[in-house]
């Protein structure tokens, strides 16, 4: 299968669906999961007296998550974890904010250097360098249009609306739900993978035509569907960014190491990499238990992260094709990061990496699930912006 980027422009509000938080309060998430897409496409073939074929189409495609964008050939990304912005003023310098930044290869150094015996003289704290306030996380997704780095977040809407009663098939007394939904304000991009290029068109008319998220019936989902031009470098050229960056990172934090006399290392040995998350993600131990460990099977060997950034996530959701919601389950949340090291070149693994990233982590990945970047771009900027 091979790589496709598309962009999804929201014609009326759109929802899709989370774990509810109460029963009268219909919430949604900020970003459009693969599983409407993949929903969307076997409903269009219902329609169309094409159940037989289903199952065929959906296994040669894999659907990626749709992030709110400002343009449609920009993909933009969730922050991972190891983001932080200031707690006194957030937000990118260009945006009026003292600016963002990522620990992770500053993180990763100082916890490598520390395993080979290393000691610092002070601790690693992180404070903003314009007002030396406090650092806390950043969420939501963000961009980077024309040298501009901007924060991405989907505005919401709510409907109140009257519950039906199942027997009367009429409106319920003194029953009131409220509707969360997406407003149809940014533009959409991820990625799709398939097997054979006319699935595109398919897809596109199943968009198109019955809409996609919850609530189609009731004016929400409509949209329309096209091919975007995103320009994401490849595997290779991530994973040796990221490398140059963890060296002189690595650099900076020996010579600190060496002024209270300890011998380690000038530059880290090996090839690191990243996994980033860029959906939750479903993990199992070898006992088929729930865990937040992500372990990869390379050269016929699992491998344990070196480092890692995580924590727990209720994945759920309601299933069209069912008619019924979906079994919630413990997982590893968006944004989590886990860094692998190799004593393999770049070159050696590339394949492996390339592969890993269009098949995805964990269960359900054909449904957005478990859907990763190598590397996110996001790791090398470790000073504010």
């Amino acid at each position: 299968m091979h790589e496709i980027f598309i962009s999804l422009e929201p014609v009326s509000p759109i929802r899709t669906g989370k774990v509810k938080p109460k029963g009268d309060y219909l919430d949604t998430l900020p970003y459009l999961r693969g599983s409407i897409l993949r929903g969307a496409i076997a409903e269009w073939m219902k329609i169309n007296g094409k159940v037989n074929e289903i199952e065929q189409v959906v296994q040669g495609m894999r659907f990626g998550n749709l992030f709110p964008s400002p343009n449609t050939n920009v993909f933009s990304l969730p922050f991972p974890m190891t983001a932080l912005e200031c707690k006194i003023q957030g937000g990118f310098s260009s945006e009026g904010g003292h600016g963002v930044l990522d620990t992770l290869l500053i993180a990763l150094a100082y916890s490598e250097l520390e395993k080979l015996g290393a000691k610092f003289p002070v601790p690693m704290t992180l404070r903003c360098r314009k007002c030396k306030g406090r650092m806390e996380r950043v969420s939501g997704f963000y961009a980077c249009k024309e040298g501009n780095w901007t924060k991405v977040n989907p505005e919401p809407v709510m409907q109140t609306k009257v519950a039906l009663s199942r027997y009367r098939r009429a409106s319920q007394e003194q029953m009131l739900y409220r509707v969360i939904a997406l407003r149809p304000k940014h533009k959409f991009v991820g990625r799709i993978w398939v097997d054979d290029d006319a699935k595109f068109p398919l897809l596109r008319d199943a968009v198109e035509n019955i809409g996609i998220g919850a609530l189609t019936t009731r004016g929400f989902g409509k949209a329309k569907l096209l091919k975007s031009n995103v320009n994401l470098l490849k595997v290779a050229e991530r994973v040796k960014k990221f490398n140059e960056k963890l060296r002189e990172v690595w650099s900076d934090l020996a010579d600190l190491a060496k002024q209270v006399g300890c011998q380690v290392p000038n530059e880290p040995s090996g090839t690191y990499f990243s996994v980033d998350l860029l959906s939750p993600a479903i993990l199992h131990d070898e006992n088929g238990l729930p865990t937040l460990q992500l372990k990869l099977p390379m050269n016929g060997q699992f491998h344990e992260p070196v480092f890692g950034v995580t924590q727990p996530e209720f994945v759920g959701g309601w299933s069209t094709a069912w008619g019924l919601p979906k079994p919630t389950t413990l997982g590893a949340a968006m944004g989590s990061v886990y860094v692998f090291r190799t004593d393999k070149a770049i070159c050696e693994i590339a394949s492996q990496l390339e592969a890993l990233e269009a098949r995805g982590v964990g269960e359900h990945t054909d449904e957005g699930l478990g859907e990763i970047l190598i590397c996110h771009p996001f790791h090398l900027e470790v000073r504010q912006i």
